[in-house]
Protein backbone atom coordinates (compact mmCIF):
# COMPACT_ATOMS: atom_id res chain seq x y z
CA UNK A 1 0.00 0.00 0.00
CA UNK A 2 2.68 2.31 1.07
CA UNK A 3 4.77 1.62 -2.87
CA UNK A 4 1.23 2.41 -4.26
CA UNK A 5 1.31 6.10 -2.50
CA UNK A 6 4.53 7.21 -3.79
CA UNK A 7 3.99 5.65 -6.90
CA UNK A 8 0.22 7.52 -7.01
CA UNK A 9 2.46 10.81 -5.55
CA UNK A 10 5.24 10.80 -8.23
CA UNK A 11 2.90 10.38 -11.45
CA UNK A 12 0.66 13.37 -9.89
CA UNK A 13 3.61 15.55 -9.59
CA UNK A 14 4.53 14.51 -13.00
CA UNK A 15 1.54 15.01 -14.64
CA UNK A 16 1.28 18.41 -12.82
CA UNK A 17 4.86 19.20 -13.91
CA UNK A 18 3.27 18.63 -17.56
CA UNK A 19 0.78 20.96 -16.69
CA UNK A 20 2.46 23.57 -15.61
CA UNK A 21 4.95 23.26 -18.60
CA UNK A 22 2.32 23.34 -21.43
CA UNK A 23 0.61 26.37 -19.58
CA UNK A 24 4.16 28.07 -19.46
CA UNK A 25 4.87 27.39 -23.21
CA UNK A 26 1.10 28.50 -24.24
CA UNK A 27 1.28 31.86 -22.63
CA UNK A 28 5.15 32.00 -23.82
CA UNK A 29 3.31 31.84 -27.67
CA UNK A 30 0.70 33.61 -26.93
CA UNK A 31 2.55 36.73 -25.45
CA UNK A 32 5.11 36.29 -28.65
CA UNK A 33 2.29 36.52 -31.47
CA UNK A 34 0.83 39.53 -29.50
CA UNK A 35 4.32 40.80 -29.71
CA UNK A 36 4.19 40.54 -33.20
CA UNK A 37 1.33 41.87 -33.98
CA UNK A 38 1.81 45.31 -32.19
CA UNK A 39 5.82 45.58 -33.52
CA UNK A 40 6.24 47.71 -36.67
CA UNK A 41 7.84 46.53 -39.85
CA UNK A 42 10.79 48.23 -39.35
CA UNK A 43 11.61 46.62 -36.15
CA UNK A 44 11.17 43.43 -37.58
CA UNK A 45 13.26 44.23 -40.29
CA UNK A 46 16.26 45.47 -37.48
CA UNK A 47 16.06 41.84 -36.06
CA UNK A 48 15.28 39.40 -38.78
CA UNK A 49 18.75 41.54 -40.70
CA UNK A 50 20.85 41.54 -37.09
CA UNK A 51 20.57 37.81 -36.98
CA UNK A 52 21.09 37.27 -40.80
CA UNK A 53 24.32 39.71 -41.42
CA UNK A 54 26.69 37.07 -39.22
CA UNK A 55 25.80 35.39 -42.46
CA UNK A 56 26.45 37.46 -45.25
CA UNK A 57 22.44 37.61 -45.78
CA UNK A 58 19.66 39.63 -45.94
CA UNK A 59 15.85 39.76 -46.23
CA UNK A 60 14.43 42.03 -49.20
CA UNK A 61 11.03 42.75 -47.68
CA UNK A 62 9.39 43.56 -51.27
CA UNK A 63 10.39 41.14 -53.12
CA UNK A 64 9.94 38.38 -49.99
CA UNK A 65 13.14 36.75 -50.64
CA UNK A 66 16.80 36.13 -48.92
CA UNK A 67 19.95 37.82 -50.43
CA UNK A 68 23.24 38.12 -50.49
CA UNK A 69 24.96 41.16 -49.07
CA UNK A 70 27.58 42.53 -51.73
CA UNK A 71 30.04 42.72 -48.99
CA UNK A 72 29.65 39.71 -47.09
CA UNK A 73 32.53 37.76 -45.89
CA UNK A 74 32.26 34.89 -48.35
CA UNK A 75 33.56 37.74 -50.75
CA UNK A 76 37.16 36.61 -48.99
CA UNK A 77 36.85 33.32 -50.42
CA UNK A 78 36.39 31.65 -53.71
CA UNK A 79 34.64 28.79 -55.56
CA UNK A 80 35.88 25.11 -56.90
CA UNK A 81 33.97 21.85 -57.52
CA UNK A 82 34.52 20.87 -54.75
CA UNK A 83 32.26 23.00 -52.71
CA UNK A 84 29.45 22.00 -55.47
CA UNK A 85 30.30 17.99 -54.43
CA UNK A 86 29.91 18.98 -50.72
CA UNK A 87 26.52 21.01 -50.88
CA UNK A 88 24.36 18.02 -50.01
CA UNK A 89 25.90 17.77 -46.94
CA UNK A 90 24.34 21.73 -46.29
CA UNK A 91 20.96 20.29 -47.40
CA UNK A 92 21.13 21.59 -50.69
CA UNK A 93 19.88 19.46 -53.57
CA UNK A 94 20.46 21.96 -56.66
CA UNK A 95 21.46 21.76 -60.27
CA UNK A 96 24.61 23.73 -61.45
CA UNK A 97 26.21 25.02 -64.22
CA UNK A 98 29.69 26.20 -64.47
CA UNK A 99 30.64 28.21 -67.66
CA UNK A 100 35.09 28.60 -68.40
CA UNK A 101 36.43 30.57 -70.33
CA UNK A 102 39.76 32.62 -70.86
CA UNK A 103 39.33 36.46 -70.93
CA UNK A 104 42.79 38.81 -70.40
CA UNK A 105 44.72 36.32 -70.16
CA UNK A 106 42.98 34.43 -67.25
CA UNK A 107 40.75 31.60 -66.40
CA UNK A 108 37.04 32.45 -65.45
CA UNK A 109 33.99 30.42 -64.01
CA UNK A 110 30.77 31.89 -64.56
CA UNK A 111 28.11 29.52 -62.39
CA UNK A 112 24.67 29.11 -62.25
CA UNK A 113 22.57 27.37 -59.86
CA UNK A 114 19.23 26.41 -59.15
CA UNK A 115 17.13 24.47 -56.55
CA UNK A 116 16.44 23.54 -52.72
CA UNK A 117 18.42 25.31 -50.41
CA UNK A 118 17.42 23.62 -47.07
CA UNK A 119 14.26 25.64 -46.33
CA UNK A 120 14.17 27.55 -48.92
CA UNK A 121 13.69 27.20 -53.04
CA UNK A 122 16.48 29.71 -54.90
CA UNK A 123 18.87 30.09 -57.36
CA UNK A 124 21.90 31.85 -57.61
CA UNK A 125 24.87 33.84 -60.15
CA UNK A 126 28.30 33.41 -59.38
CA UNK A 127 31.35 35.35 -60.97
CA UNK A 128 34.29 34.37 -60.58
CA UNK A 129 38.57 34.60 -61.96
CA UNK A 130 41.86 33.14 -61.50
CA UNK A 131 43.93 35.53 -59.58
CA UNK A 132 47.16 33.72 -60.66
CA UNK A 133 47.80 31.30 -63.45
CA UNK A 134 48.14 27.55 -61.65
CA UNK A 135 49.50 24.30 -63.04
CA UNK A 136 45.63 22.79 -63.54
CA UNK A 137 44.93 22.05 -66.89
CA UNK A 138 41.29 21.70 -66.84
CA UNK A 139 40.01 24.76 -66.08
CA UNK A 140 37.56 22.59 -63.58
CA UNK A 141 39.99 22.15 -60.88
CA UNK A 142 40.98 25.65 -60.64
CA UNK A 143 40.00 26.95 -57.30
CA UNK A 144 38.86 30.33 -58.53
CA UNK A 145 38.36 33.90 -56.68
CA UNK A 146 35.56 35.87 -56.80
CA UNK A 147 35.80 39.10 -58.75
CA UNK A 148 36.72 42.67 -57.70
CA UNK A 149 34.46 45.38 -57.84
CA UNK A 150 35.79 46.60 -60.61
CA UNK A 151 34.89 43.49 -62.40
CA UNK A 152 31.41 42.80 -61.27
CA UNK A 153 28.65 42.44 -64.09
CA UNK A 154 25.29 43.57 -64.63
CA UNK A 155 22.90 40.73 -63.72
CA UNK A 156 19.33 39.69 -64.28
CA UNK A 157 17.66 36.54 -63.35
CA UNK A 158 14.13 35.29 -62.81
CA UNK A 159 13.47 32.29 -61.37
CA UNK A 160 10.53 29.82 -62.39
CA UNK A 161 8.63 26.98 -60.65
CA UNK A 162 6.35 24.72 -63.00
CA UNK A 163 6.31 28.27 -65.37
CA UNK A 164 4.87 30.07 -62.25
CA UNK A 165 7.37 33.21 -61.90
CA UNK A 166 8.93 32.83 -58.36
CA UNK A 167 10.93 36.20 -57.94
CA UNK A 168 13.09 38.46 -60.19
CA UNK A 169 17.01 39.72 -59.05
CA UNK A 170 18.67 42.72 -61.35
CA UNK A 171 21.86 43.91 -59.99
CA UNK A 172 25.50 44.33 -60.67
CA UNK A 173 26.79 42.06 -58.66
CA UNK A 174 29.47 39.18 -58.14
CA UNK A 175 27.34 36.58 -56.26
CA UNK A 176 23.30 37.96 -57.43
CA UNK A 177 21.22 35.45 -55.03
CA UNK A 178 17.67 34.86 -54.45
CA UNK A 179 16.13 32.36 -51.70
CA UNK A 180 12.45 31.77 -51.12
CA UNK A 181 11.76 30.40 -47.39
CA UNK A 182 9.43 27.71 -46.80
CA UNK A 183 8.57 26.67 -50.26
CA UNK A 184 10.28 22.86 -51.14
CA UNK A 185 11.51 22.33 -55.03
CA UNK A 186 12.82 19.70 -56.93
CA UNK A 187 15.57 21.11 -58.93
CA UNK A 188 13.70 19.97 -62.30
CA UNK A 189 10.76 21.82 -61.39
CA UNK A 190 12.48 25.25 -61.81
CA UNK A 191 13.90 26.77 -64.46
CA UNK A 192 16.22 30.19 -64.27
CA UNK A 193 16.05 32.75 -66.84
CA UNK A 194 19.25 34.71 -66.92
CA UNK A 195 20.81 37.83 -68.64
CA UNK A 196 24.36 38.77 -68.40
CA UNK A 197 26.04 42.26 -69.85
CA UNK A 198 29.80 42.60 -70.84
CA UNK A 199 32.20 45.06 -70.41
CA UNK A 200 33.62 44.15 -74.14
CA UNK A 201 32.68 41.75 -77.15
CA UNK A 202 35.82 40.11 -76.54
CA UNK A 203 34.87 39.03 -73.27
CA UNK A 204 31.01 38.26 -74.27
CA UNK A 205 32.65 35.92 -77.41
CA UNK A 206 34.86 34.29 -74.93
CA UNK A 207 31.88 33.48 -72.65
CA UNK A 208 29.40 32.20 -75.63
CA UNK A 209 32.81 29.49 -76.78
CA UNK A 210 32.56 28.68 -73.05
CA UNK A 211 28.86 27.93 -73.00
CA UNK A 212 29.20 25.84 -76.58
CA UNK A 213 31.85 23.59 -74.31
CA UNK A 214 29.49 23.46 -71.70
CA UNK A 215 26.74 22.18 -74.42
CA UNK A 216 24.77 24.75 -75.28
CA UNK A 217 23.56 25.88 -79.19
CA UNK A 218 23.89 29.28 -80.51
CA UNK A 219 20.20 29.15 -80.54
CA UNK A 220 20.05 28.64 -76.88
CA UNK A 221 21.68 31.72 -76.38
CA UNK A 222 19.51 35.41 -77.43
CA UNK A 223 22.36 37.68 -77.78
CA UNK A 224 21.90 41.76 -77.97
CA UNK A 225 25.42 43.70 -78.32
CA UNK A 226 27.04 42.91 -75.26
CA UNK A 227 23.94 41.35 -73.36
CA UNK A 228 23.36 37.60 -73.58
CA UNK A 229 20.35 35.87 -72.00
CA UNK A 230 19.35 32.23 -72.05
CA UNK A 231 17.31 29.74 -69.79
CA UNK A 232 18.51 27.08 -67.74
CA UNK A 233 16.36 23.80 -67.29
CA UNK A 234 18.26 20.68 -67.74
CA UNK A 235 21.81 21.74 -66.79
CA UNK A 236 24.57 20.56 -69.81
CA UNK A 237 27.28 20.09 -67.66
CA UNK A 238 27.86 16.53 -65.57
CA UNK A 239 26.38 16.98 -61.98
CA UNK A 240 28.79 15.87 -59.11
CA UNK A 241 27.76 12.84 -57.51
CA UNK A 242 29.59 12.11 -54.76
CA UNK A 243 27.04 11.04 -52.78
CA UNK A 244 24.57 9.44 -54.92
CA UNK A 245 20.45 9.43 -55.39
CA UNK A 246 19.52 7.76 -52.61
CA UNK A 247 21.59 10.63 -50.08
CA UNK A 248 19.81 13.25 -52.20
CA UNK A 249 16.40 11.57 -51.55
CA UNK A 250 16.76 11.57 -47.99
CA UNK A 251 18.23 15.40 -47.66
CA UNK A 252 15.12 16.31 -49.68
CA UNK A 253 12.76 14.29 -47.39
CA UNK A 254 14.53 16.57 -44.37
CA UNK A 255 14.14 20.04 -46.62
CA UNK A 256 10.54 18.88 -47.57
CA UNK A 257 9.91 18.12 -42.99
CA UNK A 258 11.45 21.03 -42.36
CA UNK A 259 9.17 23.31 -44.70
CA UNK A 260 5.98 21.57 -43.15
CA UNK A 261 7.08 21.94 -39.62
CA UNK A 262 7.84 25.67 -41.19
CA UNK A 263 4.46 26.47 -41.90
CA UNK A 264 2.76 24.52 -39.45
CA UNK A 265 4.48 26.58 -36.93
CA UNK A 266 3.41 29.44 -38.48
CA UNK A 267 -0.31 29.17 -39.83
CA UNK A 268 -1.13 32.52 -37.92
CA UNK A 269 0.71 34.73 -39.72
CA UNK A 270 0.78 35.34 -43.80
CA UNK A 271 3.96 37.15 -44.22
CA UNK A 272 7.22 36.10 -43.75
CA UNK A 273 8.55 39.30 -42.15
CA UNK A 274 5.95 37.66 -39.00
CA UNK A 275 6.54 34.33 -39.32
CA UNK A 276 10.24 35.36 -39.16
CA UNK A 277 9.87 37.90 -36.38
CA UNK A 278 7.50 35.27 -34.62
CA UNK A 279 10.02 32.17 -34.82
CA UNK A 280 12.87 34.23 -33.07
CA UNK A 281 10.82 35.00 -30.25
CA UNK A 282 8.65 31.62 -29.79
CA UNK A 283 11.23 29.00 -31.34
CA UNK A 284 14.41 30.26 -31.91
CA UNK A 285 15.51 26.47 -32.45
CA UNK A 286 13.03 26.34 -35.83
CA UNK A 287 15.06 29.91 -36.80
CA UNK A 288 18.21 28.35 -36.28
CA UNK A 289 17.20 25.55 -38.86
CA UNK A 290 16.47 28.31 -41.46
CA UNK A 291 20.27 29.66 -40.78
CA UNK A 292 21.52 26.04 -40.31
CA UNK A 293 21.12 24.78 -43.95
CA UNK A 294 21.25 25.74 -46.93
CA UNK A 295 23.83 27.92 -48.76
CA UNK A 296 23.29 30.66 -46.15
CA UNK A 297 24.88 27.97 -43.27
CA UNK A 298 28.35 27.66 -45.27
CA UNK A 299 30.57 28.93 -42.23
CA UNK A 300 33.98 30.57 -42.13
CA UNK A 301 35.57 27.46 -40.92
CA UNK A 302 34.10 25.31 -43.48
CA UNK A 303 35.18 27.97 -46.41
CA UNK A 304 39.02 27.94 -45.64
CA UNK A 305 38.90 23.94 -44.94
CA UNK A 306 37.37 23.45 -48.52
CA UNK A 307 39.60 26.01 -49.73
CA UNK A 308 43.13 24.35 -48.81
CA UNK A 309 41.59 20.93 -49.61
CA UNK A 310 40.88 22.00 -53.16
CA UNK A 311 44.29 23.89 -53.46
CA UNK A 312 46.10 20.78 -52.14
CA UNK A 313 44.14 18.48 -54.69
CA UNK A 314 42.33 16.80 -51.82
Amino acid sequence: MHINWIVFTIAAVLLLLIIIICCERYHHHKRAKCRVRQRSDQEKMRDINEALKPFGFAYHFRKDIFYSLEDAWQRDFGYGKLYDEMAPVMNMIIHSEPVYFSYDNRRWMIEFWKGQYGITTGAEVGIYVEKERGREEDPADVFYQCVSQEEELPVSMILYKNGKRIFRREKRHWWLTGFFLGEFSWPSELMLEVSLTFPDMEMLEAFLEGCYRAGYRQEDLHIWYRRVSFHFYQPRSVQPSKYGKIFGRWIQWQNRHNCRLYQRVTKDFTRTIDKMDYLLQAYPRIFGIIIKTGRIAWGKKKHESYRKKAGSGI
